[in-house]
């Protein structure tokens, strides 16, 4: 009879238990040892899984090994915000799975974000003051409306400005209590703040030229001390005393009667802005010195362009071209436009735009160095809208939305002046100039339909009026007249009402300027009428006009492409002007730059040739030249694709008066 065969264990075959099967056992030096396997858990998106028995809780502990033939249950939990959506590696179609291990094996949970409904709240102000949100998203202000996930409690809390109280809420809140609004819908809310009975009124004083102002009953004596708080119903007298070498030419402001150079009384039922004008009775360096003022043809010759940095000598006219930019590709760094100053009150800095680059926006330069600075975090109505303080040079102002901005570029600080309760946005114009000189009064246009002004110190939105059109008018240097381009070339006061037409265009190029006298002024192009030339001055006390640059002063009738710049606050009456004209250069005024006194008896100097092609080149309206003087008048920034080449980088010329 045959043996029954033995395993490698020493024992029959036939006495293996039954009970072993799923269970392997083997041996290793007389011990017998159960096979283990890994299971592995993956999440995608927010959630965990949990195992039982237990072992895995991931995320963090997403491994474990069990023995095998152990049935796994998986539980999928979903984060706050999402939900389970499936497994991967695994059949299970359910968020609590259950698998027996037979081999290593990984599965995989995913979670997909629950999609929210959301509603906008929109804030609106009437007065002046500010409601913010909680949770945060509004601060109106300069954010009015933020979007919530339906069903989210939204309380709205107001702060009345200085002396205004909170009057109340109206659209989705009522009453004058705490409002809270349920996101359940898209909402609207007003808040309505009230001027409160003053207990002082605010009077201001700024100057021009050399001298200083004193009050009775005392408090302004400006030099240092420019403005005083003064109860409702004060009388007070202001009295200029001019430097030595000047004398005093006259008052302005907001609601004052002054007239003449001597003393100016006024009663304080309202807040109060006064300017002081004083002429100096020495002569004034004269910035043509040294400079063409022949009116021959003095024909462009080739100029190689210069690097970054670098200087060339224009070879007709002798003066200092500096290239400050260097872009690259078909990119574009230039100033903003001609009307709007590039540098600030004490030129220590210079704002230029760039476009078709990657750092696209304004950006900071070093006013003399010319050195990038860094970026600003502004975004105005338009790339030109940006106006600096002319005697603090560290703040400029621009309207975003229907709120004027306070920007300090040192700190990036920003502060609303006003919101503006237009029903709609708020923009300089199609056209846009600059504030007044004293960096109160500016004009704007509501985008529902009408024009007006408002002047800081006082806080002071004047008449509106109704105009469909699309520019806006223009602050003098005063600050106490407007010009308005409306058909015609119109001189208006500051609560719109109409003083008297301007014998010129009121549809070409123009800048605001101010004379040494005082008298604010009108520069501009003219092609037709009585009055014809590339530099036209027109005096927008009286409407008397004066071709500076023209065919009656011996010029060539005006090519095209004019800009006209004449924002020289630091010394009235000096304008900078650039002309595109024919691109070779080889006429009179083609292709070049001027530098013109406005002055009684001022000269006009030909600067130089900005060889851009403007619009004839292929950066179109980018290589414009758009010259922009300097506050003291002695450089002048501009533009050139510089023979009509791919970009357009910007160009200093520093005239033989400038110290820097």
């Amino acid at each position: 009879m045959q043996k029954p065969k033995r395993n490698f264990l020493g024992k029959f075959s036939r006495s293996l238990p039954s009970l072993m099967v799923g269970v392997l056992l083997f041996a290793m030096g007389g011990v017998a040892h159960a096979v283990n396997y890994q299971l592995t858990v993956t999440t995608t998106g927010s959630g965990k899984v949990t195992t039982s028995p237990p072992g895995i809780n991931c995320q963090p502990d997403c491994t474990e090994s069990y023995p095998a033939g152990t049935p796994i249950t998986g539980t999928a939990t979903a984060a706050a915000g999402y939900r389970f959506a499936r497994w991967t590696g695994t059949s299970c179609t359910t968020a609590t799975c259950t698998r027996t291990l037979n081999s290593s094996a990984t599965i995989g949970a995913v979670f997909e974000r629950i999609p929210t409904t959301t509603y906008t709240l929109t804030v609106a102000v009437t007065g002046t003051g500010t409601v913010t949100s909680s949770p945060a998203g509004i601060s109106c202000g300069t954010d009015c409306s933020e979007a919530y996930a339906s069903g989210t409690a939204v309380t709205l809390t107001p702060a009345p400005a200085t002396g205004y109280t909170f009057a109340g809420w109206s659209g989705s809140c009522s009453g004058t209590g705490s409002c809270v609004v349920t996101m359940s819908a898209a909402r609207s809310v007003t808040a309505t703040f009230s001027q409160g009975t003053p207990t002082s009124y605010l009077l201001s004083v700024s100057k021009t030229g050399s001298g200083t102002v004193t009050s009775a009953p005392v408090g302004i004596n400006c030099g240092s001390d420019c403005s005083e708080l003064y109860a409702p119903g004060t009388s007070v007298t202001l009295t200029a005393t001019p430097a030595t070498g000047s004398t005093f030419s006259g008052w302005n402001g907001n609601g004052i009667s002054c007239l003449g150079t001597g003393t100016c009384a006024m009663a304080m039922s309202a807040a109060r802005s006064v300017t002081a004008t004083f002429t100096s009775t020495s002569s004034s360096a004269n910035l043509c010195d040294g400079l063409v003022i022949d009116k021959s043809n003095h024909p462009m010759t080739a100029l190689t362009k210069p690097a970054l940095g670098q200087t060339v000598v224009d070879p007709q006219f002798g003066t200092t071209i500096r290239r400050i930019t260097a872009v690259s590709g078909s990119g574009v760094i230039k100033p903003a436009y001609s009307t709007i100053p590039a540098w600030n009150a004490d030129e220590s800095y210079l704002i230029l735009y760039h476009t078709g680059t990657s750092d696209s926006g304004h950006h900071l330069y070093n006013g003399k160095t010319y050195q990038h600075i860094k970026p600003l975090d502004i975004s105005p109505a338009d790339l030109e809208q940006f106006y600096w303080h002319t005697t603090d040079p560290d703040v400029l102002f621009y309207v975003n939305g229907n709120s004027l901005i306070r920007y300090h570029v040192s700190s990036g600080a920003k502060d609303v002046v006003k919101t503006f309760a237009c029903g709609g946005s708020v923009s300089g114009g199609s056209d846009p100039m600059f504030m007044s000189w004293n960096s109160d009064v500016i004009a704007l246009r509501c985008s529902s339909g009408y024009v007006f002004t408002y002047r800081i110190s006082t806080n002071t939105v004047g008449t509106a009026l109704s105009n469909g059109g699309d520019t806006a008018p223009q602050a003098s240097a005063s600050g106490a007249l407007t010009f308005f381009s409306n058909g015609s070339a119109e001189v208006r006061d500051l609560n719109m009402n109409y003083l008297r037409g301007l014998p010129v265009s009121g549809e070409d190029h123009a800048s605001l300027g101010r004379l040494a006298s005082g008298m604010d002024t009108h520069n501009g192009v003219s092609f037709d009428g009585s009055y014809v030339g590339s530099l036209v001055t027109s005096d927008m006390t009286n409407g008397a006009a004066r071709v500076i640059v023209g065919p009656a002063t011996g010029y060539p009738y005006p090519p095209s492409g004019h800009h006209i710049s004449a924002i020289a606050f630091k010394n009235p009456g000096w304008v900078g002007v650039s002309i595109v004209g024919n691109t070779n250069g080889q006429t009179a005024l083609n292709n070049e730059i001027l530098l013109a006194n406005t002055n009684a008896g001022g000269q006009v100097c030909r600067v130089a040739h900005h060889r851009s092609y403007g619009k004839a080149g292929p950066r179109d309206y980018w290589a414009e030249p758009h010259v922009v003087i300097s506050p003291r008048g002695t450089r002048l920034l501009f533009g050139s694709d510089w023979g009509g080449g791919q970009s357009v980088d910007s160009y200093v010329i520093e005239l033989p008066s400038y110290q820097p």
